[in-house]
């Protein structure tokens, strides 16, 4: 045991030790197959030539990086203000899936227990009437020994032919059904079931294991189901625990408040709180009415919950900090790497997005000589098209000419030993 142990902990560092490993060094800038997996990834259907193409387009993208950090974008206005609110999205995200979404997992015997009520099946007849009175002396029939069909004539069912209402696997009964199902044997009749509105007499026609779906078949898509619903269940302990810690509260006046109309609203009701968190932060009606008002005219979404789409996440963060989760090595690349995006978005623009334009004149050229590609299509009809095409190929052009000035201004040393290696990985 201590061995496997020791063998797996030695699998999952070799594989960190690989995505730290440097890519593409750019003018003493290192880059890592980590920095490359997070921007991209291999498609399973990938041939060699594609994962290069891939590569390559990863250092043209980390050539404008390098550039725009040299010009000083990381602390441009705008790069930062942009920044700033990704920051807190990565931060309060990474912290929830840490706390509740990485700690569900989903033993074997839970997959193989859900595929095995998946595969076993009753095929089941009914009798079904709205009368307690009726029920019991439907009951006391039952006991005595009255045959099924003959007890059809009271049931409320007359679309199925003699009560048979199909095939049901166990997973999809509910409990009370399956419970009363499983105290009887292929062909006999369950005692009266209370279900809603109605009294039930459940005939087991056939109880029989299915061949099909196959395990391997549907293993997937069962672990999935059951991650799911025990991510929804460490969700509304995580969302409880949360709201107490914050000591959250409501006050009902201000939310009334909030969707008052316009003619009756009061400086008096502007004045309420609405929602207060740690007994000393207070949110008003005043500062948030017109928002919710214009998503409630929309959505019809109570107050309440358009509140906490943002409280939420908001609590979730502050959490995160009062953790110091902001200084985990992982979240530390994100935000960098989120924060290179910014500055290469920045970079892009000035060199590829800004510099193109297409005026008339050229696609009215460019229509006359391919006509061919058009044909029957008067301009008016493939303009649009037509445009579009020529800026594609402009935005290229101008895309392979900034790379091709960055390699030569800055030319990438790519660790060949790890691009065999990540070329080679598993497809």
């Amino acid at each position: 045991m201590i061995l496997f142990l020791c063998t797996a902990l030695l699998v999952a560092f070799v594989g960190c030790a690989f995505e730290n490993q440097t890519l593409v060094s750019i003018d003493g800038e290192s880059f890592t197959v980590a920095d490359f997996n997070d921007r991209f990834q291999f498609a399973p259907t990938d041939d060699s030539l594609q994962r290069v193409e891939k590569i390559r387009e990863f250092i043209d993208q980390m050539l404008m990086v390098h550039e725009g950090r040299k010009q000083g974008y990381e602390d441009d206005p705008v790069v930062q203000t942009a920044f700033e609110a990704h920051e807190k999205e990565l931060v309060y995200r990474g912290y929830y899936e840490a706390k509740v979404i990485d700690r569900v997992k989903v033993p074997e015997s839970e997959i193989r227990a859900m595929y095995d009520d998946v595969i076993d099946k009753y095929h089941l007849a009914q009798i079904v009437v709205d009368s307690d009175s009726l029920a019991y002396y439907i009951e006391t029939e039952v006991d005595k020994g009255v045959p099924f069909d003959s007890l059809l004539v009271f049931s409320l069912d007359t679309l199925t032919e003699n009560g048979d209402i199909g095939e049901f696997s166990v997973i999809s009964l509910p409990p009370e059904i399956l419970t009363a199902l499983k105290k009887k044997k292929e062909g006999e009749i369950t005692d009266m079931i209370k279900f809603g509105n109605y009294y039930y007499f459940l005939k087991i026609v056939k109880h029989y294991t299915a061949e099909e779906p196959k395990f391997e078949d549907v293993r997937e898509l069962i672990s999935n189901n059951i991650r799911r619903e025990k991510i929804g269940e460490e969700h509304e302990k995580f969302i409880e625990n949360l709201f107490n810690e914050a000591k959250v509260e409501y006050n009902d006046a201000g939310l009334q408040a909030l969707t008052k109309p316009d003619s009756l609203i009061t400086e008096e009701d502007l004045d309420l709180w609405v929602v207060k968190k740690y007994d000393t932060s207070f949110v008003f009606v005043r500062t948030i009415r017109e928002a919710v008002m214009q998503q409630y005219k929309q959505s019809f979404i109570p107050p309440e919950q358009l509140i906490e789409r943002v409280l939420v996440p908001d609590l979730i963060y502050d959490k995160a900090l009062k953790e110091r989760y902001d200084t985990n090595r992982d979240l530390k690349r994100q935000l960098n790497n989120a924060l290179a995006t910014l500055v290469y978005q920045k970079v892009y623009n000035e060199m590829v997005h800004e510099q193109v334009t297409i005026d008339s004149i050229e696609v009215v050229d460019y229509f006359e000589k391919n006509r061919d590609t058009y044909q029957g299509k008067e301009l008016s009809e493939v303009y649009s098209v037509v445009r579009a095409h020529l800026r594609s190929e402009k935005i290229d052009a101008l895309k392979k000419m900034a790379a091709d000035r960055l390699r030569e201004k800055y030319p990438p040393k790519v660790n060949e030993a790890v691009l065999v290696k990540l070329l080679k990985e598993e497809r």
